[in-house]
């Protein structure tokens, strides 16, 4: 009796403890690691809204960058973190993506992060270069059915969202293209420019400065909508492929077990930032779309993509190790 008292009483001061470290959080630096080096466009999103937390907090909010593995090791640093809300992940749609190419994903997605909320919506473009005579993906196309596997196709690199949103594109449309993977998104938009690549698929804001100069040309988007800061691009589900898509995002992420009320005052939090008229200026200026989604709206995306993902990546035969 006594000691399922005990347990009784000490489970009741666990829950207020709890509570008072929820109500009054933060209370010291608040880390925000991010899984890939300082100067890339995840890296920038960050320190913006580590810039807005400390504001809005009172308290200091740093970025830590821990880079490697296709992020598996800023991701695993964070789900070994305590669950307190002190340490947070700011990452970007290759949490979804790797895990369905690697068989030594060091985590579980969904069991092993807090989702926050989303902060922007980015967008992967197919495009080719000047050179190239097609004035649209259904020119394009033709050209790579024309002489099968002639024609390549420059990625950020192996295991990334643009690799399978080109991969997603030949199992759609029936061609082969040959993949060039590369080690980041600027040298492989570099190469598609030069010509060495004749096609890409690519992040926007890598690719919109070189059409610009007219050294490219963006031809479709591989989101499901087309994007307000780039309403002339079709996007490839209406250029003939129904129910093609692939996105881009950015998200913030706590460790699984994070106390409900931390959670839910970062994501109010992070509404309120993604909602000011100044942030979403600088977000459209980096070619980025704001976007609020709830905890539990994240994680139900987050399923439907690995699903997605794994799902395509069994199809086409596609490991990353």
């Amino acid at each position: 009796m006594k000691a399922a008292l005990f347990t009784f009483v000490a489970a009741l001061m666990l829950l207020s403890n709890a509570d008072v470290g929820a109500q009054t959080y933060p209370s010291r630096t608040v880390k925000m690691v991010v899984p890939y080096p300082a100067g890339g466009g995840t890296d920038i999103l960050a320190r913006l809204l580590a810039q807005r937390f400390a504001e809005r907090f009172g308290q200091a909010v740093v970025v830590e960058n821990r880079t490697g593995a296709s992020g598996n090791i800023g991701t695993e640093f964070v789900v070994k973190s305590p669950a307190d809300g002190y340490t947070l992940l700011f990452t970007n749609d290759t949490l979804v993506v790797a895990p369905s190419v690697s068989r030594n994903t060091p985590y579980d997605v969904l069991r092993s992060l807090a989702p926050i909320g989303l902060i922007a919506e980015g967008y992967i473009v197919i495009g080719v270069n000047s050179s190239v005579p097609a004035k649209s993906l259904g020119e394009l196309l033709a050209l790579a059915k024309a002489d099968p596997g002639k024609l390549a196709y420059a990625s950020c690199g192996a295991g990334t969202a643009m690799h399978l949103a080109g991969e997603l594109l030949k199992l759609s449309a029936a061609v082969e293209m040959t993949h060039v993977a590369y080690r980041g998104c600027a040298p492989a938009m570099q190469d598609s420019a030069n010509g060495q690549v004749p096609v890409f698929i690519n992040a926007l804001p890598v690719a919109a400065p070189l059409e610009k100069q007219g050294k490219v040309r963006i031809l479709a988007i591989t989101s499901a909508k087309r994007a307000r800061i780039l309403p002339n691009v079709p996007t490839v589900a209406e250029s003939g492929f129904p129910g093609y898509e692939a996105s881009s995002w950015q998200g913030l992420f706590a460790p699984a077990g994070t106390p409900h009320e931390i959670v839910a005052r970062l994501s109010a939090e992070l509404a309120a930032v993604v909602n000011s008229r100044e942030f979403a200026e600088r977000l459209g200026g980096m070619l980025f779309e704001p976007r609020v989604v709830s905890p539990e709206e994240l994680m139900t995306m987050l399923r439907v993509q690995l699903a997605r993902w794994a799902q395509l990546a069994k199809t086409a035969r596609i490991v990353v190790d």
